[in-house]
């Protein structure tokens, strides 16, 4: 196996919606990007690189527990210049494959001389990564369970009318969606059955950008999950596990729960027994159809638990959104293989501070509050912050291990 490059590229969906190489992300999107750039490392193999503009910390994996070294070595456009002809073959990583991250890759293979071997863009991704083929998903999970209470797939469409026409028909509250978005972002909740002049204004908006939206009746969320997967491209899907995380009241997500996977899937295996197991093999079965054959890489289905209106019982809604790519809940996975200590339990948060110096202090604060605890070199209990933190930070990954 070649070594791995990794890049850090949050907010691809809206980068494959352009479809340009020459894509610029939001300005927020691109100091998320710079801010959080080491994630990777934490997720890489040893002899793995992960890729940044810019090195700004270096002695930052060096000055971590040695039980967890060594990191993937960080590499930045100077970094390959310098070392064009020492660096082995590798195989380019990025966080979500689209043609802007596609064509940065074949830039460093260019001007680094790299031998670098690019996961080719395909045409099908642009469909494949849409909201509509989520709904496929769930028309096919559905197919495959036909015992299970799925709720219905969500409606596209290409008008207001249509919009308001929904409304009439179904039950408050709803949730509207722009098909190229995730992560809580794109959405637009409607607590009643009119639309305001704002919400016309923002259907407006996204049906000038992205042509459609969905909507949806909204459920009585009890707790998001996921369940992650590999796709070799050649129709075999591997299951990587399960990810358990937190999503405030909009969607925005908030962070992943760390912990052993028989922890995390008590919950499901308690309320729902032999169906979760069910579930999990339809979820497999459905993504293999749509997707084993075209797409090599990561994919998160992310899912919810909910209470039913009727009687109150939990249900759960099989396939909310597939996400092409890497996910937070793949990097909880992996930490928790990875890091933490047998029965040790945790949180993994991202986290946004506006004001200047409060990730700072909130960090200096942590690390006095939370001092790292260490059993036969994994963490028993602790904070970690995943990438470097200065006064200039506003967007921090940690995790807290308790």
């Amino acid at each position: 196996m070649k070594p791995k490059i990794h890049f850090f590229n949050p907010g691809h969906e809206t980068a494959i919606l352009q479809g340009s190489e020459n894509y610029t992300p939001p300005a927020n999107v691109q100091r998320m990007i710079r801010e959080l750039s080491y994630l990777p490392a934490w997720y890489a193999d040893p002899e793995d690189f992960v890729f940044t503009e810019e090195i700004t910390s270096p002695r930052f994996f060096s000055l971590q527990p040695k039980e967890f070294r060594p990191f993937a070595k960080l590499i930045s456009s100077k970094e390959i210049e310098k070392q064009k002809d020492s660096l082995p073959e590798m195989q380019a990583a990025p966080w979500g494959l689209s043609p802007h991250s596609h064509s940065l890759f074949e830039k460093l293979r260019k001007s680094g001389n790299l031998n670098l071997a690019i996961p080719e863009w395909k045409e099908e991704y642009t469909r494949l990564t849409s909201r509509r083929t989520a709904a496929e998903c769930l028309d096919k999970i559905r197919e495959l369970l036909p015992d299970m209470d799925v709720p219905v797939s969500p409606k596209f469409c290409k008008k207001v009318r249509e919009v308001e026409k929904y409304l009439i028909l179904q039950n408050a509250p709803f949730v509207l969606k722009t098909p190229y978005s995730s992560s809580g972002r794109g959405l637009l909740w409607l607590p009643e059955r009119k639309l305001t002049a704002k919400d016309r204004a923002w259907i407006e908006g996204a049906l000038n950008k992205q042509g459609c939206v969905s909507i949806e009746c909204a459920l009585n969320k009890y707790q998001d999950f996921a369940m992650e997967f590999y796709s070799d491209g050649n129709g075999n899907i591997r299951y990587e596990g399960l990810s358990v995380f937190g999503a405030e009241k909009k969607g925005a997500y908030s962070g992943n729960v760390l912990g052993e996977q028989t922890y995390l899937e008590s919950f499901f295996v308690e309320n729902f027994g032999d169906k979760f197991q069910q579930l999990k093999e339809a979820v497999g079965e459905a993504i293999r159809q749509i997707y084993g054959n075209i797409y090599t890489g990561y994919l998160g289905v992310d899912m919810l638990v909910y209470r039913r209106k009727a009687d109150g019982e939990f249900a759960i809604h099989p396939c909310i959104e597939v996400n092409m790519r890497y996910t937070m809940g793949m990097v909880a996975l992996r930490i928790s293989q990875k890091y933490l200590a047998p029965k040790a339990r945790g949180d993994m948060s991202i986290t946004y501070e506006s004001k200047p110096g409060e990730a700072y202090e909130r960090h200096c604060f942590m690390k006095k509050a939370y001092p790292l605890e260490m059993k036969d070199g994994k963490i028993r209990e602790g904070y970690i912050s995943l990438c470097p933190v200065t006064k200039e930070t506003k967007y921090r990954a940690y995790m807290l291990v308790f």
